[in-house]
Order: C-alpha cells, then structure tokens, then sequence
C-alpha cells in the first residue's frame, strides 16, 4: 500500500509541476486504486488544458483553442477569454469610427473605457468642424475676382498683368508694386512655379509655394488670358493665403499631436503601424512604460508627474531622425525605427535609459526617472497583425520591467 500511495502522491504532484510530462501506469496500482489513478488521469487532462488556455491568454492569444464544456476547471477562463475577445471588437468598432460601442461589465475598466470613447467622439466631432470650417474659409479665401469686375487698384489681392511674349510687366496696382519694391525678384521667381500659359476656357487656377527670405509663402493664384494693349497678356490674381494655410496645418496637426509631449498620439501611431505593417516594411518596434509614474503623481502631484511624462518623451524623441515616437497611453509610448536590427535598437535604448536617469532636472529630487521597454523587429515575412505585434512588445516590456525589479531587489 506503501508504494501505491508514493506512486499516485508522486503522480499528483507531478500534475501540478510538470502537467507537459505527466504519465501514470495503471497496472503497477492495487485494484482497490485504480479508479482513484483513473480519477488524477483525468484530473491533469483537465489541467493541463487549463494551464495551456491560461498561458495562451497570458499572451494575449484570443484565438487559442478553447478547452471542451466537461472542463470545469476552465470555467472561469472561459468567461473571460469571451469578454475580452468582445472587448477587442469593440476596440476595433471605436478605431473604425463607431463611438456608439459601450462596455458594461468589468467596472473600473468598463468606466475608463467608456469614458475614452465619449471624449474620442467628442474630439472628433470638434476637429471635423473645426476642419471642415477652415477648409470652407480657405475656399472662399482662394476664389478669385473677375478682373474686370472690381476695382483693380482698391482690392487686397495682387494684381499683374504680364505680356506672355516677353514676360514683361504691362500693369500691376498697388499691392503688387509693393510686392515688387519689396522683391525685384517676385515675378520671375513666380513665372518658374507656374504652368504653360495655354489657359483653358480662358482662366486656370492653382496653388503655388514660394520660398522668399528662407521662408515659404502659400499663394493662391487666378491666371486669366487676356489681350492688354493689343498685345497677348495673362492677368495673375494672386491672394496671399499663408496665414490660413498654416492655422489648418495646425489644426491637422492638433488631430495627430499630443498635447503635452506635441510627439504623435495613439491615433496616428496605430495608422503608422497598420501602413507600416501593410507595406511589409521592416522596423523595430519598442513599446516604453514610464516606471512609478504614479507614485510621482500620488507623492509629488500630476503636475510633476506631467513633467514626468515630459522630459522622458523629450529623451526618446532623440532616437534617431526618421523614428516615429508615440505617445499611446498616460506612461505608455510606442517608437518606429525603420531598418533597425534587435541588438541596435537594445543598445540604443540602454543608451537612452542612461540619459533619462540622469536628467538634470531630477538634481535634489527624492525620487528618479526609469522607463522599462520591449522590443520586436518586423520584416518583410511578418504574419503578425498589428496589434499581435503591440502585444508581444509589451509582453517583452513587462519582462524587462519585471527582471529590473528583481536585480534591485537582489541588490538591495
């Protein structure tokens, strides 16, 4: 009985150490046994599948094999691997424009994310207005006057009227002379931007920029064709539209920017990593959570915890040129290094962490900066979607965050 009982206690723990490798034999049990050895058979079936669910969820593998109804030990995995793919539809729902999407269980997190999308919806709304009305002002702002029909001398526009054999000036009124006197140069430095004067119907339009004293200048130009003193002419309205031009390229920019960090938001990055991923480029992707950002906040207030926030996005935006930093999350960002290999890109931000530690501006604070990251490259033979591939980086961030944690505590 000795031996049986070694036998089915060293089978039990087996089923909960080593679930991968567990065998028992049930000839070498007494009769009387045999059924309880059937009884832990089943029992590690059914934990093992539990453990392969729980790690494939772990993962955040939402397509993994469910385990069969009989399992009740999976019961409660179940439930939740159901939550959460519903929830990832309904994220995809939001990311597709649909901000009617709602959660109504799961509670704190239920809250937040309701929360999230009404003020998505609300800032959509407001910057598609806010666009949509620019965009009307700057339309208006382009059309032109039909040279004969108003003044020439009382409107703000700039006027020429310019012989199309030799490019002389014929006419201009006021504000075009002021143009002149300004830049001897204006006209020609226009004639090179624009289009053959085979104007069709008699008048075109276009838009050209023009760079003047190193800086550029948008201008909305009407060519008419003309005869002026008996001689071929074009006559250019030209409407100084730059001022319009860059409060809309600030505008684009506010639906694309973060505000406290003016690095990219979450909705630009998720559509940089889609292209990216569509295109087949290859990257490295690095996914950085702050370290005890809330306990800065809770200690030291959020405004120090916005400066926070601050300094270590100015840090990472120093990664190279052409990367593409994110800030996708309160702690959280997201950077998109073209043609970087793993290696480059650890040692890189091993590099950056050095930096970020020693920011000057944490001189007689009594707490310091560190950030924690993960990192996945992507080739041309990537199969992972997007958000797989956001995933594994931040699984990888947590592991690094976790093996710090560990080698201070081993230090300490």
């Amino acid at each position: 009985m000795s031996a049986t009982s070694d036998l089915l206690f060293s089978y039990l723990r087996e089923i909960f150490f080593n679930t991968a490798g567990t065998r028992l034999d049930l000839d070498k049990l007494e009769e009387d046994y045999v059924t309880l050895g059937k009884g832990l058979i089943y029992l590690s079936q059914c934990v093992a599948e539990y453990h392969e669910f729980a790690s494939a969820l772990a993962g955040g593998d939402l397509s993994a094999k469910v385990p069969p109804p009989e399992n009740e030990f999976t019961a409660p995995l179940k439930s939740l691997h159901a939550s959460l793919k519903h929830i990832t539809w309904q994220s995809q729902q939001v990311a597709k424009g649909d901000y009617k999407q709602r959660i109504d269980f799961m509670g704190d997190f239920a809250d937040a994310f309701n929360t999230m999308v009404v003020q998505l919806a609300d800032r959509q709304r407001g910057l598609e207005n806010e666009i949509s009305l620019s965009q009307k002002h700057a339309r208006i702002m382009e059309q032109s006057n039909l040279l004969l029909s108003k003044l020439m001398h009382y409107i703000p526009e700039q006027i020429f009227v310019i012989s199309t054999d030799d490019h002389d000036v014929l006419h201009t009124n006021d504000r075009a002379r002021l143009e002149i006197e300004r830049d001897p140069d204006y006209i020609s430095k226009l004639m090179e931007l624009m289009p053959e004067y085979d104007v069709p119907g008699g008048e075109t339009y276009f838009d050209v920029t023009l760079i003047q004293f190193n800086v550029e200048r948008y201008l909305s130009i009407n060519i008419y064709k003309i005869e002026w003193d008996e001689r071929n002419a074009i006559a250019l309205v030209i409407d100084d539209v730059s001022t319009e031009k860059r409060q809309l390229v600030e505008l684009e920019n506010y639906a694309y920017r973060d505000a406290l960090t003016h690095s990219f938001n979450r909705f630009y990055g998720m559509f940089a990593l889609n292209e990216w991923v569509a295109l087949q480029k290859r990257f490295a992707l690095i996914f950085v959570d702050l370290d005890n950002l809330k306990f800065v906040n809770d200690k030291f207030g959020h405004n120090e915890g916005d400066e926070y926030i601050a300094r270590v996005a100015k840090h990472l935006q120093t990664y190279s040129d052409d990367t593409v930093l994110c800030r996708i999350g309160g702690d959280e960002y997201m950077l998109l290094v073209p043609d970087a290999a793993y290696d480059d890109a650890c040692k890189r931000m091993e590099e950056l962490q050095e930096k970020i530690q020693n920011d000057e501006y944490q001189e007689g604070k009594d707490f310091y900066y560190s950030v924690s990251f993960g990192i996945i490259t992507v080739d041309e033979e990537n199969t992972l979607s997007s958000s797989e591939i956001l995933s594994v980086a931040d699984e990888r961030m947590y592991e690094h965050k976790r093996a710090r944690k560990k080698e201070r505590s081993s230090i300490i």
